[in-house]
């Protein structure tokens, strides 16, 4: 350098993440560029950054092929997740969720229907908490799960959980976070016209006063309206009219949005503290997280307090023992009721002349008892409702139960972990794991009495149920990892697992109501209390073995079985899965012919077998006991097990390509897949004469073929600025394959009275949603009938399918200096769902879009009937003297029966009223509550500021960011009409196919704190 006094020295990036090492099944750590199948990861920094309830809510949008659906209802709903598609027919599709290398529970939830459980409950995913975890992986495809056997057909979600291995001396973080919950997303309710009956359907009083009804209260005569959830009275016009809280109101609407007095907008905190240690002999972590969440449903509260400990400790060189322990207390009040009472049902359905907040400050009398227009049977008449209100159901079968209903639950579970490891000697490791996932519940359930026993009727209940749920998991594993020459190395590891799982549930109860009011023992019950109680067990064990081996690091091959054994198989005989995966680092191979800019390439191809286990008993050949005065009798069921019952068994081919492009500036992954899965599980019918209805066999096949495109990248970066992006989507072809022997038609679900059918046919997507629809010409032209109305299919016809036919999702950051903005969103086109709230809302004329032609100024034509006779058809033009006149007529769009235009006029409201309703028969019909559930939605928007290190180096503060944030803001484009998109409670791919009756969906702005010293 001599004399110079300037040097000039240019700084070159450094491609990275090419070494990248990630999580695979049982735990083992590889390297990214070994492996020959797909797997996508998040990092613990992308799942906190908007304080999402659980980890699963924070993976939308993120993952490639993987779908995530949470049910509405805030920290205690389940959550969905679904992994390329669906892949049996009427089994679990639910993945199977890992935590630190041991599988834990998971299960569904919500599946059934409103009678069935009224509440909205949780899986076993949602407790993990996100503030614990280091990363998620999900390992697609059956190569990368065939070690987890007949659990891995759906994919397998591997959870990492944060320690203090990196950590020297003592390391304290903390993290604050503050939330509000609006509802968002609800049906909006038209402020035109109030509570009537079709123009058609009124009376002398109603026809002259324009859908006004007469009333007699306390012996004076007012002018009020019909006690119905119609919508087709008068037009708001601010007159005096009797209300049903016996006062007399101005006759105007009393909200668009009425769902915000029956909910109250939620709020939720969350504070984290950990501290870490580490030094030569280990590390050690240790968390406490509380949450608090006060949920948009009145009367129920959610309180959570997570503990975890994790660490690792050195015996010596070749000894180590790594452990983790979680504890996770909840405390219940209220799960969310479904709100189907209000949105399914015609006594239930409020509309903007209903004074909501009203109605629920008024459920409960001062006495305590349900309230009502019965005045005959209260003590206290003057609290009494005036008359009978139409939506009833509204007070007795929602806010009733919401406040005078507590379920109060007590919720205990315990995942623990102990893996010691030797090293026997280099390269030779022999690891054992050992574990337990244990949870309690306890729950109260307290109904009050309804009214006072002086009526004789005994009302309100006491329940108290229990249950322990028990998996205990060991493993034993022996790994070699070495070079056996310079350029060839071998990785291989065997071993045994083995999980064992037990359930027990007992339950003990009021029966015949209470007979000391609001006493919540089984003393006060006035018939003899019911009891019942059971338990499940479940066996399984397998032996796994893998060998890898690698060529100059950049040519690697690898075989994986496993022989499986498992309970659920009643015969117990063995089963075998296996793989085989290859990837091919060209890049490193022909370096010297590549591009310098071309830093990475890979191609990858990949096949294996997996498979889904059978529902537990489900091969159980059993009898029924039963007993009658002291004899015991035996029958058989009407759906027989079968002790042949086999896995449905997934073969799967994968074929991939990664790129890295610009010093790691640029990345782009392709996957190509097609899989089937053979003996499906389904019901054969039998001859009644045989003394069962149907037994379980493995007949069916399905197929799943898919493309899934992942782009990542930093495109622009300065010192100052730099801006990230990242995107991914996926196709998914869903195919059956096979059925029942001798029957192409699979039937799911009939929907009211069989008037939309949900059906699997063979060489057609599963999941074809079938409904009566309008008759169509030759040319597509709906035909109208001399009513007026589209004359109907005489047969269900296809109007839709379940399966999405691509799901994906984009994000972005914006760096500036010390600030960053980061938003995700995610995407769903095709996929229909039945939307029966918008069927039955349209048909009581409550809903905004209900508006068309409602009147001349929604395009409604003018019209008379003869002799003001409502059952004429309507005539256009004015009336004569005397004869109303109305100016809601339609003519629908079509062809009449000769062909030609349709020129028959009706009436709007009738077309709502007959078209829009309940169950089979000319003219209703559902195809028009069907639609494709297609939609782009904004999912989170981060905003975040981090203090300059120098500045925090005053206070030994190594990290401080601020952040304000949104979930779930708004959408880009939504077809589905009055709700979120998302609006279903349910983890199965059925309750999915209908939307509307869960409970309400939110939008969320909150703000946090995260220091780390």
């Amino acid at each position: 350098m001599g004399a110079q006094s300037k040097i000039d020295i240019t700084l070159q990036d450094q491609s990275t993440g090419l070494d990248e090492v990630v999580v695979t099944a049982l735990g083992v750590k590889r390297e990214q560029k070994a492996l020959g199948y797909a797997i996508s990861t998040v990092s613990a920094a992308d799942i906190v950054k908007t304080g999402a309830p659980n980890f699963a809510t924070a993976l939308y949008g993120k993952m490639a092929g993987v779908r995530i659906q949470a049910a509405p209802g805030g920290s205690t709903s389940a959550v969905s997740i679904t992994v390329r598609g669906i892949n049996s027919i009427t089994g679990s599709s639910q993945p199977l969720v890992v935590l630190n290398g041991v599988p834990i529970r998971n299960g569904g939830a919500n599946n059934t229907d409103y009678w069935s459980d009224q509440r909205i409950n949780s899986n076993g995913l949602v407790d993990i908490n996100p503030e614990d975890i280091e990363s998620i992986s999900v390992l697609k495809g059956a190569s990368a799960t065939t070690v987890y056997g007949h659990e891995g057909s759906n994919g397998v979600v591997l959870i990492t959980t944060k320690s203090g291995k990196a950590s020297q001396g003592i390391g304290v973080d903390f993290n604050a976070s503050l939330s509000a919950d609006y509802v968002a997303y609800m049906p909006k309710y038209q402020t035109t016209f109030g509570p009537g009956v079709r123009v058609g359907s009124r009376g002398d009083y109603e026809k002259s006063t324009g859908g006004f009804w007469e009333r007699t209260y306390n012996g004076e005569t007012y002018k009020s309206l019909r006690s119905t959830t119609q919508t087709n009275g008068p037009r708001y016009d601010g007159s005096d009219i009797l209300y049903y809280d016996g006062t007399v109101r101005k006759y105007q609407a009393v909200s668009a949005n009425p769902w915000n007095q029956i909910f109250r907008t939620g709020f939720n905190q969350t504070y984290n503290l950990g501290i870490t240690q580490g030094n030569e002999k280990g590390n050690m972590r240790f968390s406490y997280t509380y949450v608090n969440n006060l949920p948009t449903q009145y009367n129920s509260s959610y309180a959570k307090h997570n503990f975890s400990f994790t660490g690792a400790y050195n015996l010596n060189k070749q000894l180590k023992f790594d452990y983790s322990i979680n504890y996770i207390l909840q405390d219940i009040k209220n799960r969310p009721y479904r709100i189907s009472r209000l949105t399914n049902n015609f006594s239930g359905m409020f509309n903007a002349y209903d004074d909501v907040a009203w109605l629920r400050e008024h459920t409960i009398t001062s006495l305590g008892y349900l309230n009502s227009s019965n005045k005959s049977k209260t003590l206290t008449p003057n609290e009494s409702i005036a008359y009978d209100i139409a939506p009833s159901s509204l007070i007795s079968e929602y806010f009733w139960n919401i406040l005078a209903k507590e379920q109060l639950e007590d919720n205990n579970r315990l995942l623990a972990t102990l893996t010691p490891s030797w090293k026997i000697l280099d390269g030779l490791t022999l690891q054992g794991r050992i574990s337990t996932d244990y949870t309690t519940v306890k729950t109260e359930n307290k109904d009050r009495t309804e009214n006072s026993l002086i009526y004789g009727d005994y009302t309100g209940q006491y329940a108290l149920s229990n249950s322990r749920y028990t998996i205990t998991y060991g493993d034993v594993m022996l790994t070699y990892n070495k070079n056996l020459t310079e350029k060839l190395a071998l990785l291989a590891y065997a071993g045994w697992s083995g999980r064992t799982e037990d359930y027990y549930y007992s339950k003990v109860a009021t029966n015949g109501g209470l007979a000391n009011e609001n006493w919540f023992n089984l003393a006060a019950s006035k018939n003899t209390a019911s009891a019942s109680m059971s338990e499940t067990h479940l066996l399984k064990d397998g032996y796994f073995a893998t060998a890898s081996l690698s060529w100059d690091n950049s040519l690697f091959l690898e075989f994986s079985g496993r022989r499986d054994g498992s309970s659920t198989v009643n015969e117990g005989k063995p089963l075998y899965y296996g793989s085989i995966n290859s990837s091919f680092l060209f890049t490193d191979a022909f370096r010297s012919n590549l591009p310098t800019w071309y830093n990475y390439g890979k191609i990858r191809a990949s096949y294996g077998s997996v498979a889904n286990s059978p529902d537990l008993y489900a091969s159980q050949e059993a009898f029924n006991q039963g007993s009658a005065s002291g004899m015991i009798y035996n029958t058989t069921q009407s759906s027989l097990g079968n002790n042949k019952l086999r896995p449905e068994t997934k073969y799967e081919l994968e074929l991939g390509l990664e790129n890295k492009f610009f010093n790691n500036r640029l990345g782009v992954e392709v996957t190509y897949y097609s899989n089937r899965t053979v003996d499906q599980i389904l019901k054969q019918t039998m001859a009644n004469s045989s003394g069962a209805t149907a037994k379980i066999v493995n007949v069916g096949t399905l197929a799943n073929k898919g493309l899934e495109f992942a782009l990542y990248g930093t495109p622009y970066q300065t010192k100052d600025w730099r801006v990230d992006l990242r995107g991914n989507f996926a196709f998914n072809k869903n195919t059956v394959k096979k059925l029942n022997d001798g029957s192409d038609i699979l039937d799911h679900a009939k929907i009211d009275g069989g008037a939309v059918s949900i059906e699997s046919h063979v060489g057609q997507p599963m999941g074809d949603i079938y409904s009566y629809a309008p008759l169509t010409d030759a040319s597509g032209n709906p035909i109208v009938g001399a009513d007026g109305f589209y004359k109907l299919t005489t047969e269900r016809v296809k109007v839709g399918n379940a399966m999405p036919k691509v799901t994906g999702g984009f994000g972005a950051s914006l760096g500036y200096k010390n600030f960053n903005l980061d938003f995700t969103l995610d995407f769903r086109v095709g996929g229909a769902v039945l939307n029966t709230p918008y069927q039955y809302l349209m048909g009581r004329g409550s809903l905004v879009n209900s508006m068309d032609h409602r009147d001349a100024a929604h395009g409604g034509l003018t019209y008379y009937f003869a002799n003001n006779d409502g059952n004429n058809m309507p005539t256009q033009g004015l009336g004569g003297s005397g004869i109303y006149t109305y100016d809601n007529g339609m003519i629908l769009p079509g062809v009449k029966q000769d062909g030609s235009k349709n020129d028959i006029m009706i009436e709007a409201d009738k077309y709502y009223n007959w078209t829009y309703n309940w169950g089979v028969g000319d003219p209703t019909y559902y195809s028009h509550a069907i639609f494709d559930n297609s939609y782009v939605k904004v999912r989170e928007i981060a905003l975040s500021y981090t203090l300059p290190k120098k500045l925090l180096s005053k206070f030994n503060c190594r990290n401080m960011t601020m952040s304000v944030y949104t979930r779930n803001p708004f959408y880009i484009y939504k077809n589905l009409p009055i709700f979120d998109a998302e609006a279903t409670d349910g983890t199965n791919w059925l309750s999915q196919s209908s939307i509307g009756g869960s409970t309400a969906t939110t939008r969320t702005f909150g703000m946090s704190l995260r220091m780390s010293f």
